[in-house]
């Protein structure tokens, strides 16, 4: 028997991507921070990442740098990081630094968020969770050897 779409690992992904941004943009309004789910991963990218500059960050969210330059100046508005101009590899780029304000607030998030994903966690094995993390890893090195992408 030939195995369904909505059956296969790509659905499988495809779907649980897209319910979990969903579930999370939900979350944050619910909690009500002030910002929202992509701008809090955006700012964790930025806390951990040195010399992040706005393709970097645009890389790892996987959004083109329009998008990720909305998230950039929405957060420097509330501020919450710094976006310096610098030259990188000759080139002029946005440098992104997250400020004592933003440390703060990504640390009071993590500790509100903690709770819940402390929940998930007595449901399902954390070796079952970090397996499913590297096959997915390395599930996505497989299809980008495979698929030509532009992203």
């Amino acid at each position: 028997m030939e195995e369904k779409y909505v059956d296969s690992l790509f659905y499988q992904l495809n779907s649980n991507a897209r319910y979990f941004n969903l579930l999370f943009e939900q979350y944050f309004k619910e909690l009500n921070i002030g910002i929202s789910a992509i701008e809090h991963l955006a700012l964790s990218i930025i806390n951990d990442t040195k010399d992040c500059c706005q393709r970097d960050l645009a890389r790892v969210l996987i959004k083109d740098r329009a998008n990720t330059g909305k998230i950039a100046n929405s957060l420097e508005k509330k501020g919450l990081i710094k976006i310096e101009l610098k030259i990188k590899n000759n080139r002029p780029v946005k440098i992104l630094t997250i400020t004592k304000k933003g440390q703060k607030l990504s640390g009071e998030v993590l500790d509100i968020v903690k709770p819940t994903v402390n929940k998930v966690y007595e449901h399902i094995d954390r070796d079952r969770i970090e397996q499913a993390k590297q096959t997915l890893k390395e599930f996505r090195k497989v299809v980008e050897k495979v698929v030509k992408v532009n992203i």
